[in-house]
């Protein structure tokens, strides 16, 4: 009896937990292939966390600040980053790629879900696009919880790793 209530409270504790998800549209880019790949100056901080992780292997990412300095230069506003024009003016000045990330915090200050694309400059293709999703386990706040969601680190790993196939 106590063996089949252990298995009952372990079956309840697994369908009340869910890791993170991912999906994706496209497929996975090989990175490598851009030599120069602006970060869109409107990401979040998990923007600038993907940024990091892909400087961390080997990629030369702008920073938000030099895409700033470089769309006033070219007389372009921030929320035109993705139009036709502004990715024209970008392969022009040797920009390979845009990453525009869109994240939205959780109660517990740690990222709840983020949208990532990778926007090719002279295709003005979207590459590859992400949807990332943290995991929850249980009750807001609980053990079970806090196990099971991602800081910025993780969850800049896990989207890094699902767009890079190198």
């Amino acid at each position: 009896m106590k063996k089949l209530l252990g298995i009952v409270v372990l079956c309840l504790l697994m369908v009340g937990c869910a890791t993170s998800q991912i999906s994706m549209v496209g497929n996975k880019v090989s990175l490598s292939s851009f030599k120069n790949i602006a970060l869109s100056s409107n990401s979040s901080m998990l923007g600038q966390a993907v940024a990091n992780e892909l400087v961390g292997r080997g990629y030369k990412v702008q920073s938000p600040g030099q895409t700033s300095n470089l769309m006033l230069r070219l007389n372009l506003d921030e929320a035109e980053i993705t139009e036709p024009k502004s990715l024209k003016a970008f392969s022009k000045e040797g920009v390979d790629a845009v990453i525009v990330v869109s994240a939205v915090g959780g109660y517990d200050q740690m990222p709840q879900s983020a949208s990532v694309q990778i926007i090719n400059t002279n295709t003005l293709d979207i590459m590859v696009g992400i949807n990332w999703q943290n995991g929850w386990g249980g009750q807001q706040g609980s053990i079970a919880d806090r196990v099971m969601r991602k800081g910025l680190t993780r969850a800049a790993k896990e989207i890094v790793n699902a767009l890079d196939a190198s």
